[in-house]
């Protein structure tokens, strides 16, 4: 495990909001899981069912309470410690301005304290919020805005005037902009592409993962409501809203104008059809596929996505049909007999 910077135990103690056992001043270099105790760091016991076994180790606890004889940090609030302490050992970002391999436009605008990395493109036009950081071969179009504090990774991109919050996070090979699937019949059965003319808008503190991508409107804007997360492999498709707060986990899919209402999840290779609505705090299990508009506060699964419950019980039933298919045979054997017996007797 890599090392970048240690703290004193005392320093961590304070930062997490708990009590320091053992000595103060001693050097904790990370956090490590239970299953894989590192020399120097600290191990975060959250569920008291975790067995944790340092093999003679020098590995300190942090949790509701220290093992006799052991080191580490007592904390009452095991949530927010939990976040408290990964932050304390989080690698951080460097700011050493504008690389010398950054192709920047001269009519682009570029804050105050920006990093921008090797092999950046930005465009003309384009403006770069105070505080933010382009990790390298990260391309701006034309006309972009990033707003104060935006985090954008290797190979990402934000195309021709999209604009994104203060503070998002877009991860490696994301694309922001990019064509909405569009295409009509010509009168030969060619695709014939319909122009996408439109843009996205990014709220504050969206974060979108590695190799997600969210498509331009065809005419208007794609808009990705304040703190929204998606996840690696994430689809949102052209003239999309997606409402504040919602979660789009692993390959979840957007269909064209689908519009999502407030702290929606789309559990992983989940998917919404083109126009349908799902209101607010709606769920949608794993590869659940939903095909017409969800009142607030649904919970579906299946394809096409029903009540949850109600798709259960569904499986439950299809889990049964070998022993029902047994026992429709031995009636039908049965019946034959009867049958055959009351026609000799006849």
């Amino acid at each position: 495990m890599g090392v970048w910077f240690a703290l004193l135990l005392g320093d961590l103690a304070e930062a997490i909001g708990g009590k320091p056992v053992g000595d103060p001043l001693r050097e904790v270099s990370g956090v490590c899981a239970p299953s894989e105790p590192v020399e120097g760091c600290v191990v975060f016991l959250k569920d008291p069912g975790v067995k944790f076994d340092p093999s003679g180790m020098d590995v300190g606890v942090v949790g509701s309470s220290v093992p006799p004889g052991g080191w580490g940090v007592e904390v009452e609030d095991l949530g927010s410690a939990w976040i408290r302490c990964l932050r304390c050992f989080e690698p951080p970002l460097v700011f050493e301005g504008v690389h010398p391999t950054a192709v920047i436009h001269r009519t682009a605008h570029i804050g105050e304290g920006v990093h921008v990395g090797p092999y950046c493109v930005i465009g003309e036009g384009a403006r770069i919020g105070d505080r933010s950081w382009l990790q390298g071969h990260v391309y701006v179009g034309r006309g972009a805005v990033l707003g104060d504090g935006c985090v954008l990774f290797a190979f990402s991109v934000v195309q021709d005037r999209c604009t994104l919050g203060n503070g998002c996070r877009v991860h490696s090979g994301a694309v922001i902009g990019c064509d909405g699937f569009g295409f009509v019949e010509g009168p030969g059965g060619e695709r014939i592409k319909v122009p996408q003319i439109g843009t996205v808008s990014l709220g504050d503190r969206v974060e979108v993962g590695a190799c997600s991508t969210v498509d331009r409107a065809t005419v208007g804007v794609t808009r990705v409501m304040d703190g929204v997360k998606m996840d690696d492999h994430v689809h949102v498709a052209h003239n999309c809203v997606v409402g504040e707060n919602s979660v789009l986990v692993a390959y979840a899919g957007l269909g064209g104008s689908s519009r999502l209402g407030r702290s929606v999840v789309m559990a992983a290779q989940s998917g919404v059809g083109d126009h349908v609505v799902l209101g607010d705090r709606c769920v949608v299990a794993a590869r659940g596929g939903v095909v017409k508009d969800l009142p607030p506060g649904s919970f579906v699964s299946g394809f096409p996505a029903r009540d949850h419950r109600e798709e259960m019980r569904v499986h439950g039933a299809v889990r049964r049909l070998p022993d029902l298919m047994e026992r429709l045979r031995r009636l039908e054997r049965e019946m034959r007999d009867l049958k055959a017996l009351l026609g000799d007797e006849g």
